[in-house]
């Protein structure tokens, strides 16, 4: 595919009469006909899609001049390894008051949980140690809780998720700090047709301190079949979340082969 000439890319983005063209049908969108809108609906969309890809490459290219963005430490025989967006890319917005069930963080990201109270503030700050693999840390902030569950979903990329195989073991390394001594656990959800295979094990942040928190996922005991996989996501779990605060400092997920036995 042929590279576009930088400053024509430049250039057009910052193209005043498409920007004022843009400006023109938001601020009429509420006026336009269904026609209009049908027309206009899927460009705004591209768009938007496309300047979002180039925003987050352009966050990881120049975070990763000041923290080692890619610097995921892979155990051996690491074939896939992957940061998921709040801990890559800056999030919009970087702070979420009042989350209620479902919030989305980014593409592929939500929180979830069914308290009626709306005492829960998502936060994502920039990480200025020098040492720092992650350039973001995620907060996740509960007050008073009053539901039965509270879980931040990352749904694993399409093609890492599809080519999971029994002959693989997925890796979750986490860096956690916490107002309060709390529970978590780390589920992984293999999507297979109308099934979804789980599997959960416990994180114990404060054994070691400083030192990542992980978790191993041994597919080689699961029944993956192909054909029918669909998905795989991740879910991070807060045990009696109320009047605690849960720094996430890092997180990566790491895929290698299981030994043969």
């Amino acid at each position: 595919m042929a590279v576009p000439r930088l400053p024509s890319l430049v250039e057009s983005l910052r193209s005043r009469l498409a920007v004022r063209r843009w400006q023109r049908a938001a601020q009429s969108a509420e006026t336009l006909d269904a026609a209009t809108l049908a027309r206009l609906g899927p460009r705004a969309r591209q768009v938007a899609t496309h300047a979002r890809q180039l925003a987050e490459a352009a966050d990881r290219v120049l975070d990763g001049r000041h923290v080692g963005t890619d610097a995921i430490d892979r155990p051996p025989q690491c074939d896939w390894a992957w940061r998921p967006a709040p801990w890559a890319v800056q999030m919009t917005p970087q702070v979420i008051a009042g989350a209620t069930g479902g919030t989305g963080l980014t593409d592929g990201v939500r929180l979830f949980h069914d308290c009626p109270l709306t005492e829960i503030t998502l936060k994502q700050t920039r990480t200025n140690r020098p040492d720092a693999a992650a350039p973001y840390a995620l907060s996740v902030d509960a007050l008073g809780f009053a539901g039965s569950f509270l879980s931040l979903a990352l749904d694993l990329p399409q093609q890492a998720a599809l080519s999971l195989r029994r002959s693989h073991i997925i890796g979750i390394s986490t860096r956690l700090k916490m107002e309060r001594t709390g529970e978590m656990f780390v589920r992984l959800n293999i999507k297979q047709g109308p099934n979804t295979d789980q599997m959960v094990s416990e994180l114990r942040p404060g054994d070691h301190a400083g030192s990542p928190v992980t978790a191993e996922f041994d597919l080689g005991f699961d029944e993956i079949n192909p054909a029918k996989l669909e998905g795989a996501w991740i879910d991070l779990i807060f045990e009696r979340p109320e009047m605690n605060l849960v720094r996430i400092e890092d997180l990566t997920v790491t895929r290698r082969p299981r030994a043969d036995i």
